[in-house]
């Protein structure tokens, strides 16, 4: 089997069996809410590459051509500011610029969105679900901010 196949098939296998519920949109969260579900999509959806701790030891990690960043050093690698926006963006990558060449991650926008449909939106509703995705990645990205170091 190439490589790219198995890494794939890794990645999908640790997924499939880290996959946790997400709130349905709609429902209220509170602050700590709001955090544990973005620690719970960490843990299903970024764990796997860069490990629970987000050092970037995850279980699929060492069958990868590039080592997963350290997402615990993020602020550290950029002055000491948490460079939100950018790391949204890279979370979402669905507006990477394709002169950039290929993600080395899943474009987690997508797969998000197609969640939220999934979840009981009709295709017709496409705000609720964009909304949708923006509050997961802001979740994520909150919970990145809490683990540096």
């Amino acid at each position: 089997m190439p490589r790219t196949l198995r890494v794939c098939a890794v990645a999908a296998v640790v997924l499939a069996g880290l996959s946790l519920p997400v709130l349905a949109a709609g429902e209220e969260e509170g602050a700590e809410d709001q955090y544990e579900q973005g620690a719970l999509d960490f843990l299903s959806y970024c764990a796997p590459c860069h490990g629970r701790s987000g050092e970037g030891n995850g279980p699929v990690a060492a069958e990868l051509v590039k080592k997963p960043a350290d997402l615990t050093t993020i602020a550290r690698r950029n002055g000491g500011i948490f460079p939100q926006d950018a790391v949204r963006k890279r979370i979402d990558g669905r507006a990477l610029p394709p002169a950039h060449g290929t993600s080395d991650m899943p474009v987690w926008g997508y797969w998000f969105k197609l969640q939220a449909n999934a979840a009981g939106m009709l295709q017709e509703d496409q705000v609720d679900a964009e909304a949708e995705v923006k509050e997961r990645i802001d979740r994520l990205v909150d919970y990145l901010v809490s683990i540096q170091k």
